[in-house]
């Protein structure tokens, strides 16, 4: 009866705020789905929109300090509009509120939330593993509970049914929130840290003297964070969906000015009862820690046994250096267009030449491509012009000649000379008593910038060719100059070639 009631206008603004919120989730959804140039640039400028990725790309500073400073004036209208997880949380749990209203014994399930649901106070302490885990340079503490990276491994794991088990966090997350609501947004470091400064906000969800306590705000909100017989509205856990005030019959509660008697009420509230003066030593703690690791960085040591380490995206420096600011938002291996670049199982994102897609099989790092630095929020792989990629090496060849088909079949081939951006390659004659005349590859490491353009396209079984990461990523001299040539053949492309 009450819904009758309720004005058509009153909805407006809730179905406003939600039409545009899932318009940026469909934004995000499209772009890490279906990577174009032109996709890639709109998902560098979504992610870029990120709280965690603008916090661990220049610490508390630039954007990250706007939407904290938007926090404490307004509340966390951050979470209500940009946050993708966020959104497809609400998304499932309207889908779930319509499973229950066409199967009606789901009501009755103890799955599903029923109303007000505080979570532990434990949950303060995640904001302090995740910024410890940045400084201490373990940053799995952070990427594990960080919103953009498990939607980022979502999308990805969509893409591949190879890599489906990065998907097991974001389809858990889904799974409860069909019941629970924004459930993971009560653990999220990123909706913690921003509550508490929502707590102190001057506006915000207010409960007004005309309320009647029929709950309708309590069962129709998301976050579990209203509490209709006490006529109170948690506002460090409100998320401003206004949904709340689309349902109140009487238009007891509306997005307002919430007075300073209110404010310093739910400020103290949150101090003395959430988890004293843990909670905010957590926030500050989150909010500083990639401060204090951006000024580190200057000094972390090179790593050393170049063999064992991950080839990484040309920008990424050292393995130190891209550990340090990456936030496993994906964002690298959407906009990678070969997909070349891939999370595989481990938290950071790695060039994999070896487990190429079928229809890649001849692909490997492209040499006029930069995507990768373009689209990284962070600064974990930096910027470069496409001369600068040109000579920045992220790996090494090393060359066997006993498994080339020239060698083992006494067959002509070539066919990684010919792909060979640089010049590392060159083929220069080969002759054996009672084989046909022939032409070998002759390997130059100073030209090599590591791109597998000549493992990808090796034919032989096992690849003539290995690669190895180096210890810290650096420029080479360039192509190998023309006039370097001297007696090398030009090979011929012929129809028999094996590549």
């Amino acid at each position: 009866m009450a819904d009758n009631r309720i004005p058509r206008g009153r909805k407006t603004p809730a179905l406003i705020r939600f039409l545009f919120s899932l318009a940026v989730l469909a934004l995000f959804v499209y772009a890490y789905l279906s990577p174009t140039i032109t996709v890639n640039g709109l998902l560098a400028l979504l992610v870029k929109t990120q709280f965690s990725a603008v916090l661990y790309g220049a610490g508390i500073a630039g954007i990250a300090a706007i939407i904290l400073v938007l926090t404490l004036i307004f509340g966390r209208l951050y979470c209500s509009v940009l946050c993708p997880l966020g959104t497809a949380q609400e998304l499932f749990w309207r889908i779930g509120k319509f499973l229950r209203k066409k199967l009606p014994h789901l009501s009755s399930s103890s799955f599903f939330r029923k109303g007000y649901s505080p979570p532990p106070k434990i949950r303060y302490i995640i904001p302090l593993l995740a910024a410890l885990g940045v400084v201490f340079a373990f940053t799995p503490l952070m990427i594990i509970f960080d919103p953009i990276s498990t939607f980022g491994r979502g999308m990805n794991a969509a893409r591949s049914l190879l890599s489906f088990v990065l998907a097991i966090p974001l389809a858990f997350i889904l799974l409860i929130a069909l019941a629970h609501g924004r459930a993971f947004c009560n653990w999220c470091p990123v909706g913690i840290t921003l509550g508490l400064f929502s707590s102190a906000a001057p506006f915000g969800m207010k409960v007004s003297s005309k309320c009647v306590s029929c709950g309708l705000c309590e069962k129709n909100c998301p976050a579990g964070c209203i509490q209709a017989k006490e006529k109170r509205i948690d506002s460090e856990r409100c998320v401003l969906c206004l949904s709340c005030a689309a349902v109140c019959p009487t238009g007891s509660v509306a997005y307002t000015a919430r007075g300073r008697e209110t404010v310093s009420g739910e400020a103290r509230r949150v101090f003395l009862k959430g988890a004293g003066k843990l909670s905010f030593l957590c926030g500050a703690a989150y909010l500083l820690g990639p401060s204090i690791k951006l000024f580190s960085r200057s000094a972390a040591p090179v790593n050393a046994a170049g063999a064992s380490l991950p080839i990484l995206p040309p920008g990424a420096k050292s393995v130190r250096h891209f550990t340090s600011r990456c936030i496993g938002c994906q964002a690298c291996v959407s906009s990678c267009p070969v997909k070349v670049i891939k999370m595989k199982n481990a938290p950071y994102p790695a060039m994999d030449y070896a487990s190429l897609d079928l229809a890649n099989a001849r692909e490997a790092c492209q040499y006029n491509c930069v995507e990768c630095g373009q689209a990284c929020p962070t600064g974990a792989i930096t910027r470069l012009s496409v001369d600068e990629k040109h000579r920045t090496r992220i790996a090494l060849s090393t060359l066997y000649f006993e498994r080339c088909v020239v060698n083992t079949k006494h067959e002509s081939c070539g066919a990684c000379a010919e792909v060979c951006p640089t010049g590392a390659l060159t083929m220069v004659a080969f002759s054996e008593p009672g084989i046909p005349f022939l032409t070998r590859p002759i390997y130059d490491e100073r030209y090599c910038i590591g791109c597998g353009a000549c493992f990808a396209t090796c034919p032989a079984l096992p690849k003539a060719f290995t690669l190895a990461a180096v210890p810290e990523q650096s420029l080479t001299v360039g192509s190998r100059p023309l006039e370097e040539a001297g007696d090398e053949l030009n090979v011929e492309t012929t129809d028999d070639f094996p590549f």
